[in-house]
């Protein structure tokens, strides 16, 4: 099982393995370790106490392109609030952040994560018209 890492090293390949990251902020007697460090999460279930973690999607363009995606998850009562949208482009071998690319990319765009959340699998699909690059979050209500 893969083990604690800067969150820039974070990869498609960890969440496809672990779908569910969560921040490292009980190993602090670990000194090269800081608050931007990430590891798998010991469960699969995606509550509360995981807010902020970062999970799997994936991201389609209005020209039917699909890029696996990670993003940071929160529920807030009835709805899960996705932000920090990170997508990967395999052809390039490179990762984008969605608000560098708002100008670039092509509107509306579809966001899927299919989940356990609360012990109950859920897709999480949303398309966006535009999305404020300030506010850089999505709003989905959960089943």
């Amino acid at each position: 099982m893969a083990t604690s890492k800067p969150v820039e090293e974070l990869s498609i390949k960890d969440l496809k393995e672990n779908p569910i990251w969560e921040w490292v902020i009980d190993e602090e007697e670990n000194e090269e370790q800081d608050e931007t460090w990430v590891r798998p999460s010991k469960t699969k279930n995606f509550t509360e106490e995981l807010n902020g973690s970062i999970v799997l999607g994936e991201l389609t363009t209005n020209n039917g392109d699909t890029y696996p995606m990670m993003c940071s998850l929160d529920l807030e009562d009835d709805e899960a609030v996705i932000s920090s949208i990170v997508y990967y482009e395999e052809k390039l071998d490179e990762y984008f952040a969605l608000e560098d690319m708002v100008k670039k990319i092509e509107f509306p765009l579809a966001f899927n994560i299919r989940l356990t959340i609360n012990g109950k699998l859920q897709s999480l699909n949303v398309t966006a018209n535009k999305v404020d690059i300030y506010k850089n979050h999505i709003k989905v209500g959960l089943f």
